[in-house]
C-alpha cells in the first residue's frame, strides 16, 4: 500500500524518526531504507527500541501508529486509472501491506476505494511478514490463484523479496534502482510511466517495459 497505492514514505519516515528522537535514538537514512520501508512494524520496533521492555515497546508503537493512522496521503500518480482499467477487465485485485487494518480502512475510505480489492492482507494476517513470502501466498490463495499466476507491484526491497519468494512476478514502483537487482522485472517511477495496453487474446503479461491486459475474463499473468 505505502509507496504503491499512496505516497506515504515521508509520513512513515517522519513518524518513526520523531518518536525515536523523543527517546534519544537517532535514525539514519540507511536504517530507514533497510528496516522501515516495506517492513512490519514489529521488526522496526525491535531494532530501534530493543532496550525497552515489551510493555514499553507496545506503548511506543502506539505513538508511531497514531501519527501514521490520521495522516492523509495522496495516491501514487496513475494508480487510480490503472485500477479502473484492471477492474474493467475483471482482473482480481489484492492489497498486501505491512500496515494494520484500521489504517488501511482509513486510506481506502479517503480515496473511495473500499470496494475495489477482492482481498486485503494486513500485517496481523500472517505470522511472518515481508520479506517472507507468506503475505503474497495468502493473497493468491484468497484470489483463487497460484502465486506464480500473479503480478505484484512493490516499492521496497523487502516487498520485492516477498513477492519473488512467493513465486509471483513483480514490477518495481518508485525511485529505488536496486529493485531489479532483487528480482523485479522492471522499475517505473509511478504508474503514469508504465505503458498499459489492452490485448484481445492471450494471458495478461509484462514485456518490453509495458503491461498487457487480456480481453478474456479471469486470465492469469503469464511469465515472460
Amino acid at each position: 500500500m505505502d509507496g504503491v497505492l499512496i505516497q506515504s514514505r515521508e509520513v512513515i519516515e517522519s513518524a518513526w524518526t520523531r518518536v525515536a528522537r523523543k527517546y534519544g535514538i537517532s535514525v539514519d537514512q540507511a536504517f530507514i531504507d533497510e528496516h522501515i520501508h516495506g517492513r512490519p512494524g514489529g521488526h522496526t520496533l525491535q531494532l530501534l527500541f530493543a532496550r525497552f521492555d515489551p510493555q514499553q515497546r507496545v506503548a511506543i508503537k502506539g505513538e508511531v501508529d497514531a501519527i501514521e493512522q490520521v495522516a492523509d496521503c495522496a495516491l501514487v500518480p496513475g494508480v487510480a486509472e490503472l485500477i479502473t482499467r484492471l477492474k474493467e477487465r475483471a482482473v482480481p485485485l489484492a492489497l498486501v501491506t505491512s500496515s494494520w487494518r484500521a489504517r488501511v480502512e482509513h486510506v481506502l475510505r479517503q480515496h473511495a476505494l473500499t470496494a475495489v480489492f477482492d482481498s486485503i492482507i494486513c500485517r496481523d494476517d500472517v505470522r511472518r511478514g515481508k520479506p517472507a513470502p507468506d503475505p503474497y501466498r495468502l493473497a493468491a490463495a484468497h484470489l483463487g490463484r497460484q502465486s506464480d499466476e500473479c503480478l505484484v507491484f512493490e516499492d521496497s526491497v523487502s516487498g520485492v523479496q516477498s513477492a519473488i519468494g512467493s513465486g509471483a512476478l513483480c514490477i518495481g514502483i518508485g525511485d529505488d534502482p536496486t529493485l531489479t537487482a532483487h528480482g523485479a522485472l522492471g522499475c517505473h517511477a509511478d504508474f503514469t510511466r508504465l505503458p498499459v495496453a489492452l490485448s484481445g487474446t492471450g494471458a495478461h503479461g509484462y514485456a518490453d517495459g509495458g503491461l498487457y491486459i487480456s480481453g478474456f475474463d479471469q486470465q492469469r499473468f503469464a511469465r515472460p
